[in-house]
């Protein structure tokens, strides 16, 4: 009997019953034969993953077994947690000082304290001067007005000495008040040994301003700044003093810091990385490839056995240029999954989702 799809789908009931026993057997087991096939390659499909949900060893969070095979294929690729030690830094930023100006006011203040020893020579002869002058007017040897002119000369030195102090403060003060006292001190010093590394370019002066609303920081003996603004790219810098000036545009703390760095020229604008706490946290750090999110909750999958996948919820850590410092939840030796953990958490909820011919 021959007949088409159309004929076959328009009635289906009138055909069935058109056909012969044998005929209606040998396409039940067809069909059957076909689902059974199909059931069983979804079960060997099916059968790389699997998810355990009941509490186990691990703990309370999903787990997996994948075997290797699967997890070439999908690309699954763990790292060995190291222990890793980190101190929270603030970024600020400032620039390599000039040091014309240090060395005019170095200038002045030496011009002055010449000044100033030549006066107190020269008031020193007066001195001598009208000793001499008023043993002579005691024994008549000289007259009173020669005595007045010596006692004038000597009131005109003392006088000249005087205003040479008074410019030696001077000049210390505007040093002290424009760069601090530890800056004025250094760069007022008679001793040019001290000077010297700063001249040749050796050493370096820093002012760095903190950015606005943050607290001065207690320990700052040594920080890491860069020219380029990359945390990976620093050297060290040693604190010199706080600054009496910050930045106008910053309005923050300011300090002065030196570094020995030839590849440092004035001007320069710098990044310093500054630390918050005196003593370093000690977690691990972990790749940001490594975690991922689903409804606000972080996790990470770690490999507790060749086959075997854990997945834990982490719940602090520290965003850093480096990736994501953890200090719970997470320890050094671990095998952390950095590639494929999106995976893993997509099998792990599909797994978990009633077949549709599942009653229970």
């Amino acid at each position: 009997m021959k007949f088409s799809f159309i004929n076959f789908a328009s009635r289906p009931i009138t055909l069935l019953g058109e056909l012969k026993w044998p005929t209606l057997i040998s396409l039940a087991l067809a069909l059957s034969a076909n689902g059974i096939a199909f059931a069983a390659s979804q079960d060997k499909e099916t059968a790389l993953v699997r998810t355990e949900t009941d509490d186990d060893d691990y703990g309370n969070e999903g787990t997996l077994n994948i075997d290797s095979t699967t997890q070439i294929r999908s690309g699954l690729k763990t790292i060995k947690l190291k222990p890793y030690r980190y101190r929270p830094e603030l970024t600020a930023y400032g620039n390599v000082v000039a040091l014309q100006p240090l060395l005019e006011l170095r200038n002045r203040y030496l011009a002055a304290l010449s000044g100033h020893e030549s006066a107190k020579s020269r008031l020193t002869l007066a001195q001598q001067s009208i000793d001499r002058t008023r043993l002579l007017h005691r024994g008549g040897a000289v007259s009173g007005r020669s005595l007045q002119e010596q006692q004038s000369q000597w009131q005109s030195e003392q006088a000249i000495t005087q205003g040479s102090r008074i410019q030696i403060e001077t000049v210390r003060n505007e040093a002290v008040l424009n760069w601090g006292q530890v800056i004025a001190e250094l760069f007022l010093d008679a001793n040019t040994d001290t000077l010297r590394p700063y001249l040749s370019g050796q050493k370096n002066l820093l002012h760095i301003s903190l950015p606005p609303n943050n607290k001065p920081v207690g320990t700052l003996d040594e920080i890491q700044v860069s020219r380029y603004g990359d945390r990976n790219r620093t050297e060290l810098a040693r604190f010199i003093s706080s600054a009496p000036q910050t930045d106008p545009l910053t309005q923050g703390e300011s300090y002065f810091f030196e570094t020995e760095n030839g590849n440092i020229r004035t001007g320069m604008r710098i990044a310093a990385f500054i630390p918050l706490r005196e003593t370093a946290e000690v977690g691990v750090l972990i790749p940001v490839s490594s975690v991922i999110r689903h409804l606000g909750q972080a996790f990470v999958y770690v490999k507790t056995t060749p086959e075997h996948f854990q997945r834990l919820t982490i719940t602090e850590f520290i965003d850093t240029d480096a990736g994501y410092f953890v200090t719970d939840g997470l320890h050094p030796s671990q095998d952390l999954v950095v590639s494929g953990a999106q995976m893993l958490l997509s099998e792990e909820f599909k797994s978990q989702i009633p077949d549709e011919d599942d009653d229970d």
